[in-house]
């Protein structure tokens, strides 16, 4: 559950119009069984017409806390023309067990440089390739393109592939159902999607493990703005009841720029 929502740490940022600069600010409480709390979640989202920037944390929180001392902050940051999202860099830095990681990626001309300190000591079986890397979203930028889709569609449509420093993955969103969303501050129309993460390369696991990935539920908001459907809240089965990321606060602010 924490891996999925880890790569919640993600881009869900306003396709903005000509004249409009948008910021979201959210967050996020992630429970088991909707009382044992064992993760907090904020972003703080930008885009311009031209660009976008997202910054992200994830940390476990309450009882978790004794068991699996994780603290991951993000941010990523490209250019946006039309319908195309180009990423630039990513930034992540994860504390885990008393340990350290950092992993930065720069996409220039097409080509992704990864540096990782300290490097993983498998990189996977098999290990991403560099095709893969090349026509992948970073973990960030690649929630906001589905966000983006679904909001284009205001329907669960889409599919993204994910390059995150090791691993590849595809996440992807089927329709289930269409209503309202009351919650977190926000309360308005929204759509109930099942959502798939399917890992592909950069990984060790067996094919009974990967079987075994339960597909969750996402929540989307589909807000006035037309483009883009930011998260509301998503939900994993796990052995010992779902688990859930939910919406604890909404803000939307919009600017006029020049």
């Amino acid at each position: 559950m924490l891996r999925i929502i880890a790569s919640f740490i993600a881009g869900f940022v306003l396709f903005a119009g000509t004249a409009n600069a948008e910021t979201y600010r959210l967050s996020y409480q992630a429970a088991v069984l909707g009382v044992v709390t064992f993760g907090e979640a904020r972003y703080e989202i930008t885009a311009s017409p031209q660009r976008y920037a997202v910054r992200a944390t994830l940390r476990t929180s309450g009882a978790a806390r004794l068991f699996d001392q994780t603290d991951i902050s993000a941010t990523s940051a490209g250019s946006v023309s039309g319908p195309n999202i180009m990423w630039s860099r990513y930034d992540l830095s994860h504390s885990y067990a008393n340990k350290f990681r950092r992993v930065r990626l720069n996409r220039a001309a097409g080509a992704v440089t990864a540096d990782v300190n300290p490097r993983f000591g498998n990189p996977g079986d098999p290990p991403a390739t560099t095709a893969q890397q090349r026509n992948s979203y970073d973990p960030l930028t690649g929630l906001f393109a589905l966000g983006r889709q679904v909001g284009v569609a205001r329907a669960c449509r889409g599919g993204v592939l994910v390059f995150d420093g090791r691993a590849h993955y595809r996440l992807s969103v089927t329709p289930r159902s269409q209503g309202t969303f009351n919650g977190g501050g926000y309360n308005g129309a929204a759509v109930s999607c099942n959502f798939r993460y399917e890992p592909i390369a950069g990984f060790n696991m067996t094919a009974q493990e990967r079987a075994r990935i339960p597909v969750g539920e996402a929540w989307f908001a589909l807000t006035n703005v037309p483009g883009f459907a930011p998260l509301l809240r998503l939900t994993v089965p796990t052995p010992i009841g779902p688990a859930q990321l939910d919406l604890r606060t909404y803000e939307q602010v919009r600017a006029t720029t020049s």
